[in-house]
């Protein structure tokens, strides 16, 4: 039954998500970065994990190639996240840090190699919110790729009552994405400077945040 309630959630899911954001009108802050670095491959792609909806959809409508790897987590909403990512032909990598961690970051790393981008929630999959945890940093370490952080906003939204306070664009709106100069995270660095990327990570998607509030209410 679970298989089945799936498969119908991706199927709609797939329907209603391209009905509404495609609906919206969308202006892009750093689209050349898009073009520079997006478009080539080999890339971290970090967002929160209330930002997820449009940002996925944007890659699939817009960018297409190279393919975009996704780590979703191993729980039953996980199931009907990835069932949504694969209607969007995009490759969902199951894992999280409290459940197949390891390999979750084995198999992304071989994404990597191969010239996918790869895309993380660095405060998913339970929070605390807009607060990036370390597994982001450490791929970036061992990987040696870029991490290329990325906001939206929407002019006319829900923001749900969840731990992270999860935005779904209404239709007929604005939307505008906003994404950030690479961070190039050095292979060698100590516990304090793990922490001093997660604070730099951090602080450039809050300032992309704000980015994208202000041009939507314009």
């Amino acid at each position: 039954m679970h298989r089945l309630k799936t498969a119908v959630f991706g199927c709609l899911g797939y329907r209603v998500i391209k009905y509404v954001c495609g609906s919206n009108r969308v202006s892009v802050t750093g689209s050349d970065l898009i073009d520079r670095y997006v478009s080539q491959g080999r890339n971290i792609i970090a967002f929160w994990h209330s930002r997820q909806l449009y940002l996925l959809y944007h890659y699939g409508r817009y960018v297409r190639t190279p393919t975009i790897s996704i780590l979703i987590s191993l729980s039953r909403d996980g199931d009907y996240a990835a069932a949504v990512a694969n209607r969007f032909r995009q490759d969902a990598v199951r894992g999280s840090s409290s459940r197949g961690g390891s390999r979750a970051i084995r198999v992304l790393a071989d994404k990597l190699a191969e010239g996918h981008n790869v895309a993380l929630t660095p405060d998913g999959p339970r929070g605390p919110a807009f607060q990036v945890q370390k597994g982001v940093i450490r791929l970036a370490q061992i990987t040696g790729t870029r991490i290329i952080p990325v906001s939206y906003d929407a002019s006319r939204k829900w923001t749900l009552h969840s731990w992270d306070r999860f935005i779904l664009p209404k239709p007929f709106g604005r939307i505008h994405m906003a994404v950030g100069e690479p961070l190039c995270v050095p292979c060698e660095l100590s516990a304090e400077g793990v922490e001093d990327y997660c604070t730099r990570l951090q602080d450039a998607l809050t300032l992309l945040d704000r980015t994208c509030a202000e041009r939507v209410t314009r």
